[in-house]
């Protein structure tokens, strides 16, 4: 009896191959498509991300519109040492103020900062520190006649990351309109291409 159990699994794991990693699976992977999601017709994407090494802070936003073309963005370091979560709150902020100088009236912000997407997009009563400070932010969205907050997979934070990145390394404040750094063509190209 447990011959025939062994040949019956033997048989069934060479047939549908389990756990048998030199050849190929039956069941293909799930292909998740890596590159920047389009916004709506009309709106504005700020894609943003902060960094932190050691007491500095940086960090980097990306405009984009409904076409993928860079409308602006900003990278800058700050002598700060604060927690993930103020950081990204600080760079929500500064995006705001930033569509604010521009005039743009609908948007689309996107962080891969799970936590502070969750607490804009599940607003509840919160009574914490953190809490009281995104209603603040929040007021200052006002102007503006159409707003979301988007949780995008890392990978589609290129850009943003990028400045992040720059902006520690050189140690400098950039802002930019559709003159964007050279030095994030290639990723702009490739998520506008794709």
């Amino acid at each position: 009896m447990p011959s025939f159990t062994w040949e019956r699994a033997a048989t069934l794991s060479q047939d549908f191959r389990i756990f048998n990693l030199l050849k190929k699976p039956m069941l293909s992977k799930l292909v998740v498509e890596k590159v920047w999601k389009k916004p709506g017709q009309g709106v504005v994407k700020i894609n943003f991300n902060t960094t932190a090494n050691g007491r500095k802070m940086s960090f980097g936003l990306v405009a984009k519109d409904h076409d993928g073309f860079v409308l602006g963005g900003r990278a800058s370091v700050m002598d700060k040492n604060v927690q993930a979560k103020w950081a990204e709150l600080h760079v929500l902020e500064e995006s705001i103020s930033f569509a604010r100088t521009k005039n743009w009236l609908r948007l689309e912000f996107e962080s891969d900062y799970v936590s502070l997407m969750n607490r804009l997009t599940r607003m509840k009563a919160d009574f914490s520190t953190m809490g009281h400070r995104i209603q603040e932010i929040l007021k200052l969205l006002d102007p503006f006649s159409n707003v979301s907050f988007v949780w995008p997979l890392r990978c589609y934070n290129k850009a943003a990351d990028y400045l992040c990145d720059w902006a520690i390394v050189n140690n400098c404040t950039k802002d930019f309109n559709m003159d964007y750094p050279l030095e994030i063509h290639d990723i702009i190209l490739r998520d506008a291409i794709n």
